[in-house]
């Protein structure tokens, strides 16, 4: 397979309106205003990423992460995506902070490298698919009939 070189870098607003309100000690949430990166490269693979800035949590908002986004996308474009380290080494000198943000760029980046390399991205990093993974608890407030006092989600 040839080099491939980030040729277009798509940030996309996603906002979720939730089925129920999600109160926890920060406050209620009603809507998430996530992030999505598709970073398009010049052999028309795309990989995908997604962030979920929340201001409560790390201080990192939808509407300025969506700026940041793009002047980040300008900083790598024309790039191997494959030299992820690299990739996220430029995003770093570029700006300070905004972890979550970079996340979904990291997230793009693996997905890629995945993808050229035709294998699920587990294997490609060299784990099984045979164990569930807690990706989060959290404590909700109310009653605990209604939500056991907390939630976990399992992929």
């Amino acid at each position: 397979m040839k080099n491939l070189v980030i040729e277009k870098i798509e940030v996309i607003k996603l906002n979720i309106t939730l089925k129920e309100p999600i109160v926890i000690s920060l406050g209620t949430s009603y809507k998430t205003e996530n992030i999505i990166i598709k970073i398009h490269t010049d052999s028309g693979l795309t990989g995908i990423g997604e962030c979920s800035p929340e201001k409560r949590i790390v201080g990192e908002l939808q509407a300025s992460e969506f700026e940041t986004a793009k002047y980040l996308s300008s900083i790598i474009k024309g790039k191997d995506p494959l030299a992820i380290e690299d990739r996220m080494y430029d995003l770093g000198r570029a700006i300070e902070g905004n972890n979550t943000l970079k996340s979904a760029f990291d997230m793009a980046l693996y997905d890629l490298l995945a993808k050229s390399a035709d294998m699920p991205l587990y294997q490609l990093l060299g784990g099984g698919n045979t164990r569930e993974i807690h990706t989060d608890m959290t404590i909700y407030l109310g009653p605990p009939e209604k939500k056991n006092g907390c939630s976990g989600t399992e992929i």
